[in-house]
């Protein structure tokens, strides 16, 4: 009998072991696959993870995503692109994000000449990619050439390489307006480039060979371009000192910066350093070069203590409890996790079309500003919005082993008043200061400028005569021509050297009357786009008697894709309409309509 009992207990026990075995399994959780490719072996991949981490958490600790009804967690997929060293095993790291670990969505991405081959990557997949980190224009600006095939592409940080050429213009303007004001020189001041040897740079060591003389008038001692992987520049420096430069403006992204900053202080170079060093937007940056750092200054988007909207500050604090690092802005992944999760929900799918339309809609406070997407009718769509009220960027310092915020600052025009709470003052090396000051004190005091002739030009004109046309024209002697603009009705250009602003002639038929809509037509024939009037037509007189009218344009260059400004005067002459463009891309340099107009109206016939 006690056998049976004891039997019957031991039937009962492996039932109740088991029957929960048998339950129904607690339905696993679905999942939000998000690939972060970037170069993992260095800081600005480590802050794709960290960032990305950061939203994961932050948004699984609340719950998941709704999406139609249906909670999604966040699942992250670490991929190093090894972008540093290969761009053929950045692309192939593509391709295994999305076709071995099935990622439902990609981004990160680092060097331009990586990111190029991973988007087309992605593109072939039909694969949302944000970017964050490569800040070449042109990734964007396929988005309008090919819709269909590069919608998938968005750009979330940093701003793009147009808009880091007018930050690094007003970061070392505000840098060499103090340094004029502390030590008196009279001479303008002599700016060398030092770019790292990448294709992000190419086009800004262009821009910025052009606009430093004509939009900050100091002269450009030189240009070097060391390699990207380079351990030290005591060559460069030495030659840079040699020219007697007084601003270095480093245009570095990537390890190099270390060894620049470094070098730049072990050799004690009077110049102060102002430009774009990644490097020294991480908090390792003072260690990293012994101190000698001090008073380099970059670029930046995260400071601590500097608010740039009402997340900054909270985010900076969560990433640093989490790494013990101030974010650099490649950290933006966060961002980009976050909006991406908004248009899921919204969009109601994980689809990327419909995904992809919800993205467009973007308009979020974020931690760097207001983000906000450039339309599909822009030069570069899925584009960060630039400029005050959207985001910036900001500039930081190195200050005896403190990294502080000190650019907006001095603004004027339309950035006037634009200044985030933390922001202090640019201070200048001291080496660069003693040098400056001995210099000052030997320049003869300037001279009294004449007063101009009567119906003088405000600038020393060079002349061009037509003689088929029988006209000629004056325009600024330091312009050269510009013969990429001279083809169908356009019979001479002339503008600053590789830059703007300046001056296009062109001649027409004059078969039907004067409008806006007969000027607009020909600017499209000419291969741009979005003409407009930015006035009315106006009557006017040349400096020879002859009637003319004016308008005030505006229209997206086929030849660069920039947004053009222009002054236009015409006046007809026979059978001929002959049309005089005074313009500029006025992110680079202001539109200024008095010397506009005195250029124009230079315009004279034999």
């Amino acid at each position: 009998m006690k056998r049976f009992v004891f039997a019957c207990i031991a039937c009962l026990l492996l039932v109740a072991l088991i029957l929960p075995a048998c339950a129904p399994a607690e339905p696993k959780a679905k999942t939000i696959k998000i690939g972060i490719i970037g170069p993992m072996q260095f800081v600005q991949g480590e802050h794709h993870w960290w960032g990305a981490e950061l939203a994961r958490d932050e948004i699984n600790d609340a719950g998941g995503v709704t999406v139609a009804g249906e909670q999604y967690l966040i699942e992250l997929v670490k991929t190093d692109s090894n972008e540093m060293l290969s761009t053929t095993d950045a692309a192939a790291a593509m391709e295994r994000l999305i076709t071995v670990d099935n990622a439902d969505f990609v981004m990160g991405g680092f060097r331009t000449e990586a990111v190029f081959p991973m988007q087309e990557v992605a593109m072939d997949y039909q694969m949302i990619f944000l970017d964050c980190g490569a800040a070449t224009k042109e990734l964007c600006t396929v988005v309008a050439e090919d819709y269909d095939r590069y919608k998938y592409f968005f750009r979330v940080t940093p701003i793009c390489n147009v808009w880091l050429v007018s930050n690094t213009l007003m970061e070392v303007g505000m840098a060499g307006g103090i340094m004029k004001q502390q030590t008196g020189i009279q001479r303008p001041l002599r700016v060398a480039i030092c770019a790292e040897g990448a294709q992000w740079a190419d086009a800004m060591v262009a821009a910025m060979e052009a606009l430093i003389p004509a939009r900050l008038g100091m002269e450009v001692s030189g240009t070097w371009r060391p390699s990207p992987t380079a351990t030290e520049l005591t060559a460069e420096m030495t030659a840079i000192e040699a020219a007697n430069t007084d601003i270095i403006m480093p245009i570095i992204s990537g390890p190099l910066g270390i060894p620049y900053a470094r070098t730049w202080g072990e050799l004690e170079i009077p110049a102060a350093s102002v430009g774009i060093n990644v490097e020294a937007q991480k908090d390792g940056f003072w260690e990293a070069t012994a101190g000698y750092g001090n008073y380099d200054t970059t670029l930046n988007t995260y400071c601590e203590g500097v608010a740039l909207s009402d997340t900054t500050l909270s985010f900076i604090a969560a990433f640093k409890a989490k790494t013990g690092q101030v974010p650099t802005y490649t950290a933006g992944t966060y961002e980009a996790i976050r909006l991406l999760m908004d248009a899921i929900e919204r969009a109601g799918t994980l689809e990327s079309n419909a995904v992809v339309v919800e993205l467009e809609k973007t308009d979020v406070t974020g931690t760097a500003g207001r983000l906000v997407f450039t339309g599909r009718d822009a030069d570069a769509p899925h584009d960060v919005t630039y400029g005050p009220d959207y985001v910036t960027g900001i500039a930081t310092q190195w200050q005896d082993g403190v990294q502080k915020g000190v650019w907006p600052n001095l603004m004027t025009g339309d950035w006037e008043g634009v200044k985030y709470e933390g922001t202090v003052m640019w201070v200048a090396p001291p080496r660069v200061i003693a040098k400056l000051e001995a210099e000052a004190a030997t320049e003869p005091p300037p001279e009294e400028e004449a007063a101009p002739e009567e119906g003088a030009l405000s600038f020393a004109p060079a002349v061009y005569t037509n003689d088929e046309y029988g006209f000629s024209v004056q325009y600024p002697d330091n312009w050269v021509e510009f013969p990429d603009t001279v083809k169908g009705a356009t019979v001479a250009a002339f503008r600053v050297s590789g830059f703007i602003p300046g001056i296009t002639i062109s001649i027409y038929d004059a078969d039907e009357p004067l409008s806006v809509d007969w000027y607009v037509a020909k600017l499209d024939e000419a291969g741009n786009t979005k003409g407009k009037a930015l006035s009315d037509l106006t009557e006017t007189t040349l400096a020879d008697g002859t009637p003319a009218t004016e308008l005030k344009v505006g229209y997206v260059s086929g030849l660069t894709g920039s947004d053009i400004v222009a002054l236009a005067l015409f006046t007809d002459k026979d059978d001929k309409r002959f049309c005089m463009s005074v313009f500029t891309v006025e992110m680079y340099t202001p539109y200024d309509e008095a010397l506009f107009s005195e250029i124009g109206h230079t315009l004279t016939f034999e």
